[in-house]
């Protein structure tokens, strides 16, 4: 059975394939075919050559100085923004030699010829109106580089790519994700990862053996290269894979495989929640409130340890005022809720009243309690 993968466009949300990449290699997981459009054409050429090493390399050190000539005030999206809209306005957007440059250095194109795992990608002709779809044995060797950047030419961002007289931009503009290229060249299942970043989707009508990985947490801006945030991404397609193959668990926290699973089995009775998944999301809750690290993995234990750290280094109200029902109209949040019941929680206490106008925090405050984790201790 050949299995395909299929890396969608998403520019500098493209890291976090390599974090897909990274898992399926960790899984042994063999594909006979990759399609990809915009950033997922250039990981896929990549994935074909099996550079995994040399793909990490190039990610971690990517960032908006290493692909242009000119740089925002800012790393903010809102100046990043304001960099490409004013060279549109100006040169019909970014200039994209030094992209190529990075390119021409990396891609092995021996490799990449040689290699038994089939190719496609998408890009547009913008001269003629009509996409431009082609497999591996339709890419000349000389045109390589040029029909990548002409499907990752994510206009109005980036200038046109002109190829033979032809103007050409990203193939998000006709489809960000190739699942129909993949089936024409062969695939019988596929690994489908789906960035989430603008552009067009084709509807497939063919029912087909598929495991879909998309970004369960918030991932980079599209056009924020920072190498800082590609390393994150990393480690979140990596987390997002292995729950898409049962080999961990969670949502957008991630737990080791059945850490869960265990405790609530072991402990329902005593819990809140009447099923495994409410227990999992409130859970996820109180790690949403705190602010704690959605990119690690987590043991329940090394969770609680997590929110026991950011409890004790908590500021935003010490032990005294949050004694007090009249603190909460200073700063009245979920986490304020959350550490005003615990704190009477503690002292055996229960303000009735408040902990039915507010009974998700209050809950979130005896999970807290149930799983050990004090406040102002």
């Amino acid at each position: 059975m050949k299995t395909a993968v299929v890396l969608s466009g998403g520019g500098a949300k493209g890291s976090y394939q390599l974090g897909v990449w990274k898992a399926l290699r960790e899984l042994h997981i063999k594909y006979d075919i990759v399609t990809g459009t915009s950033i997922g054409a250039i990981n896929g050429v990549l994935m074909c050559e099996k550079s995994y090493f040399k793909a990490k390399r190039i990610w971690h050190k990517l960032n908006l100085e290493y692909l242009f000539n000119e740089l925002p005030k800012s790393n903010k999206d809102i100046d990043i923004l304001k960099l490409f809209g004013g060279n549109f306005i100006k040169n019909g957007g970014m200039d994209i030699k030094k992209i190529e440059t990075i390119l021409e250095d990396n891609v092995n194109k021996r490799k990449f010829y040689n290699s038994k795992i089939d190719y496609g990608l998408i890009t547009y002709n913008f001269t003629t109106k009509k996409p431009l779809i082609l497999s591996k044995e339709k890419i000349p060797s000389d045109k390589l580089i040029d029909y990548l950047m002409a499907s990752a030419t994510c206009y109005p961002a980036f200038k046109m790519k002109d190829i033979d007289g032809d103007k050409y931009i990203d193939g998000g503009y006709y489809d960000n994700l190739p699942v129909e290229l993949a089936i024409e060249l062969g695939a019988e299942s596929l690994i489908i990862v789906d960035l989430g970043a603008p552009g067009f989707k084709k509807k497939i009508n063919n029912k087909i053996d598929s495991i879909v990985i998309k970004p369960k947490n918030n991932i980079s801006f599209f056009l924020n290269f920072d190498e800082k945030t590609a390393k994150i991404n990393v480690k979140f397609g990596y987390n997002d894979t292995l729950k898409a193959f049962k080999k961990l668990d969670g949502n957008k926290f991630t737990f080791k495989k059945n850490t869960i699973s265990t405790y609530y089995l072991n402990n329902k009775d005593n819990l809140l929640d009447t099923t495994e998944k409410k227990f999992l999301t409130s859970i996820e809750e109180l790690g949403k409130i705190f602010k704690l690290d959605e990119s690690k993995i987590y043991s329940l234990n090394s969770f609680i340890k997590a929110l026991n750290k950011k409890i004790e280094l908590e500021d935003s109200l010490d032990k005294n005022t949050i004694k007090s029902i009249k603190s909460l109209t200073k700063k009245i949040n979920s986490k304020t809720l959350i550490l005003f019941f615990l704190n009477h929680l503690e002292n055996n206490k229960t303000p009735r009243k408040l902990s039915k106008v507010f009974s998700k925090e209050f809950k979130l405050a005896r999970y807290l309690q149930i799983l050990g984790v004090e406040y102002g201790k």
